[in-house]
């Protein structure tokens, strides 16, 4: 089909699918603008809307390049002199614009179009004024296809079929790289209709794209072109396509419900689990949202595919019809995927798919709102995935995944506000992709949940949805809806006159970080004083007000049932009642809201006595938030530590998996910063087994076949931890597994326990034990037990083990580009010790890391992993000297650097500032009072060196 007959086709679709909203309007209120091109130059005004796009690219995969072909069908609603658009293709070789009867449109002679590779722009200059109405733009160009997947757009990526090296190419446009493969209109808020084709080797598979091939047309003997169906309106980042020889299964696919598995040939067995889960999650949402997934496609047939890529710089990536995954993100092998994999493939193809109703079907008008996209993206990864198989404990995973994901985000100064208006250019977009975006956004949603109903909630998601389908959404719209919902809500009004939801809403999408809620109780009088403020580590918080939905109950009346709030303190304070009495006051049931908690000294007290005795009567997530609160307390010096411990001492008898998980990595920020402190540091390490022992009892160090997702999963936490300190029990049995595996490789290693005794195995072991491991690395087929022995051959305390596997980290192409500054960390987590040698190769090999990890911003990432770890002085000295020795080589990756020095003097400065008071607090925990003395003389003693140098 030549261009000519293609611009008749586009033009009969636009026909079919838009109208113009300015056509009655008359053109001298428009003869004042001249171009489309907002300031920032980043960004386009909304005064040329593309309506359809047909691109169609010439694929020499092998090659690495393509020819590009692309029309794109534009409404013009004011009087223009020039039109822009995005581009960063390889070369603009022809650019032609014909109007609506198809005839072209004279453009400058001497300066059709110009290309400013700094914002990514083409710019086509009229000869004279265009008039508002419809025009086709047909662009030629050459594309490349890149070869680092970090760079994302249409890039390339490799496979192994037993010894054969093969190549694929695939897309991965968000937020801004659709540019790349293709001259387009660049950003969410402009939605058309594309219809792809490609041509490519005919020895290849048939190509994917959002939609279902509609014409395959043999070119040559070596040359095939496919023609894919037009996708529905959707943003430019949602497009996708790939090119490869991949192989598909359709296990749980029907005529109505296409669901395809897509994958390198090979691992086609370990589709099954995806295919289940994912259909399951697709007939959830279909019901919950109350409109279905496979009636989206404006008169066409919508497809549901997820293709697994051993290359690819994100996750996965929701694009219309054919979501992309990282391959241990999607396949499944019972024999060599761990529970911890399993859940991620369950949730992040939920996180996907809710995307086909948040971001594709109704999409954020500009990224500075991208939580109108991921925050339900990320609420739905949970609770998509738990209404489709409960027993994977999603929906109290949730807790201290996400809330305590985003209380610890926010905790920072530097906070950003879910709507971000800061976002402006590329840099800015890329950082949006945050915590702040996902993980604090869902929590927020999910507070409202509990606030307003599961019933109102889901109305009002339904509202949004159907009152903005095809379109683009406003935060406004959102607050639109949830009103709706709640005037429909009788209980709601009378249980909360006077409340405007959609204020309660903003409050937490306009303000930055997340408060606490500071309660002060009156034990005589029953009066109960709460105050709010934002909470942070460090510096004076500004001055925020929230509308925060409290629930709450007391030791008279106990219950932990009912998260439904009581009030809502919209005020810097407000003061409740209670009967009079000596009863603590407990906050923020089941942890259902987006605050911590922090009581007066007395009230907690009360709380640490009744844990001691009672712990099971607290509801469990509420004793994780407990444990979170008071750790960050720690921190922020907002509780004694004294009291802290006081309250934390519970945890010598607790065995919940969530408690512990809401606890461990806090305790072992505390353990890190006294690691300069010999003395500290061991007392900390002494007490942290004692604390740890019972649950490590009740865990044990065997599965069983009636263990619970959650007795599975903290097993895994547990050992993993106490293998790591050195628990007698844990090693010994970690070395039993890992010795049976050694002299007969049948006896695998429990799935579940691989990342513990592995690393226990070679942490104990010699260089043999790392060659075993990594020969097993080489040759597995299932790529998230590769990552679990990446990590593992890490705790190698063989120099040359050590180094080999650095050295390995750039040159290895088994190790994929997306792990390599994951294993650049792992070389840090396996050994404290390992310190020295991974500096000393950053020092030596920083260029090629730069180069092979895959560019300066992956290099940055590797050097901001060693605050954690720069714990000795003299160690800092010697960083300093080198980053400041090569700072000009370094580039950007040089402020990385200096952040490091600083991150790592603070580190040193809160252990020095707290060791006494923390040894004290740990050895009166531990009733050993006799030891004090002696502990406090060894802390000052190392103190004192540490304040000298």
């Amino acid at each position: 089909m030549g261009p000519k007959m293609m611009v008749s086709l586009i033009l009969l679709l636009v026909g079919s699918i838009s109208a113009d909203p300015f056509e009655f309007r008359s053109n001298f209120e428009f003869l004042d603008y001249s171009t489309n091109l907002d300031d920032p130059k980043y960004r386009l005004l909304d005064t040329v809307q593309p309506t359809v796009v047909y691109v169609d690219l010439d694929v020499y995969l092998r090659e690495s390049r393509f020819n590009g072909l692309v029309q794109i069908t534009v409404d013009v609603r004011q009087n223009l002199s020039q039109i822009v658009l995005h581009q960063n293709v390889v070369e603009i070789q022809g650019v032609n614009v014909f109007d609506a009867n198809s005839q072209p449109v004279s453009l400058q002679v001497n300066n059709p179009f110009e290309i400013d590779s700094y914002y990514e722009i083409l710019t086509i200059n009229f000869d004279g004024i265009l008039a508002v109405g419809t025009y086709t733009i047909s662009i030629t160009y050459l594309g490349v296809i890149n070869e680092n997947p970090i760079d994302r757009g249409f890039y390339k990526g490799y496979y192994y079929f037993g010894n054969e090296k093969r190549q694929y190419a695939t897309t991965q446009f968000q937020p801004y790289h659709a540019r790349k493969a293709f001259p387009c209109f660049d950003e969410p808020q402009f939605k058309s209709r594309f219809i792809i084709s490609i041509t490519r080797d005919s020895d290849l598979s048939p190509s994917f794209s959002n939609m279902a091939i509609s014409e395959t047309t043999v070119i040559s003997a070596n040359r095939t072109r496919e023609t894919f169906l037009p996708t529905p309106l959707v943003s430019a980042y949602l497009v996708a396509f790939h090119v490869s020889d991949f192989v598909a299964t359709n296990s749980t696919s029907t005529a109505s419900k296409p669901f395809q598995i897509i994958s390198r040939q090979g691992p086609t067995d370990q589709h099954e689990y995806a295919a289940e889960i994912g259909l399951k999650i697709t007939n959830e949402l279909d019901t919950y949202l109350d409109i279905a997934y496979y009636d989206m496609g404006q008169g066409q047939p919508m497809k549901n595919d997820h293709i697994a890529l051993p290359d690819f710089p994100s996750g996965a990536m929701e694009n219309w019809g054919m979501v992309n995954y990282r391959e241990a993100y999607l396949l499944y092998d019972p024999n060599h995927t761990n529970l911890i994999n399993k859940i991620f493939i369950a949730t992040i193809m939920a996180h996907e798919l809710a995307h086909k109703w948040f971001g594709n079907l109704v999409t954020c008008f500009w990224w500075s709102n991208l939580w109108l996209n991921e925050s339900f993206a990320s609420f739905f990864e949970y609770f998509g995935a738990h209404f489709a198989d409960p027993s994977l404990e999603l929906d109290e995973q949730f807790v201290v995944d996400y809330v305590h994901s985003a209380l610890a985000w926010d905790a920072s100064a530097s906070a950003t506000p879910m709507n971000w208006t800061a976002v402006a250019d590329n840099p800015s977009v890329s950082s949006h992709f945050s915590t702040t975006s996902y993980a604090k956004g869902a929590s927020v949603l999910k507070m409202l949940e509990h606030f307003v109903g599961f019933e109102t909630f889901r109305n009002a998601l339904r509202i949004y949805l159907k009152n903005n389908s095809y379109d683009i959404g406003y935060p406004e719209d959102m607050y639109a809806a949830f009103r709706t919902a709640v005037s429909q809500d009788s209980t709601f009004a009378s249980d909360f006159p006077n409340i405007d939801i959609g204020q309660v809403f903003d409050s937490w999408v306009q303000t930055p970080g997340s408060p606490v809620v500071n309660v002060y109780v009156n034990m005589t009088s029953g009066e109960i004083v709460l105050t709010q403020q934002r909470f942070q580590l460090t510096g004076t918080p500004p001055s925020s007000l929230w509308h925060i939905p409290i629930s709450w109950t007391h030791s008279g009346n106990i219950s932990f049932e009912n998260t439904r709030p009581s009030l809502v303190l919209s005020e810097e304070s407000v003061v409740i009642h209670k009967d009079p009495g000596h009863h603590w006051v407990m906050l923020n049931i089941g942890q259902s809201g987006l605050y911590r908690v922090n009581y007066d000294d007395h009230n907690w007290e009360m709380i640490a006595s009744y844990l001691r005795t009672n712990r099971n009567d607290v509801h469990k997530l509420n004793r994780a938030q407990i444990v979170n609160d008071v750790l960050f307390f720690i921190r922020a010096g907002t509780i004694s530590i004294s009291r802290a411990f006081d309250v934390l001492s519970f945890l010598k008898d607790e065995t919940d998996y969530f408690v512990w998980a809401g606890a461990l990595g806090q305790l072992d920020w505390i353990r890190s910063r006294m690691e300069h402190l010999p003395g500290a540091y061991e007392e900390f390490n002494t007490y942290l087994l004692d604390l740890m022992e019972a649950a490590i009892q009740h865990v044990g160090y065997n599965e069983g076949s009636n263990d619970t997702t959650s007795t599975i999963l903290n097993r895994m936490q547990i050992l993993n931890y106490a293998c790591n300190l050195g628990h007698e029990g844990c090693k010994t049995d970690s070395l039993e597994k890992w010795q049976a595996f050694r002299t007969n490789e049948s006896n695998l290693v429990p799935v579940n326990a691989r990342r513990y005794v592995y690393c226990t195995g070679l942490r104990e072991g010699d260089a043999a034990d790392y060659d075993f491991l990594f020969e097993k690395y080489n040759t597995s087929e299932n790529t998230a037990d590769m990552v679990v022995m990446l990590r593992a051959l890490a705790c190698t305390k063989d120099q040359a083990s050590l180094e080999h596997y650095m050295f390995q980290t750039m040159y290895n192409d088994k190790i994929r580009i997306h792990d390599r500054t994951n294993a650049f960390q792992f070389a840090l987590l396996g050994n404290r010790e390992n310190l020295p040698y991974v500096l000393n190769f950053l020092y030596n090999n920083f260029q090629a890391i730069s180069s092979s990890y895959g560019g300066p911003s992956r290099l940055t990432i590797a050097i901001n992993a060693l605050a954690t770890f720069l714990r000795d002085f003299e160690q800092i000295s010697e960083f300093q000297t080198w980053l400041y020795n090569n700072q000009i080589a370094l580039g950007d990756s040089f402020s990385a650097g200096v952040n490091v020095i600083s991150s790592s003097i603070a580190n040193l400065q809160w252990g020095n500032n707290v060791a006494v008071e923390l040894v004290t607090a740990v050895r009166s925990a531990n009733n050993s009072a006799s030891s004090i003395a002696v502990s406090i003389v060894t802390v000052l003693a190392a103190l004192t060196v540490n304040l000298l140098q």
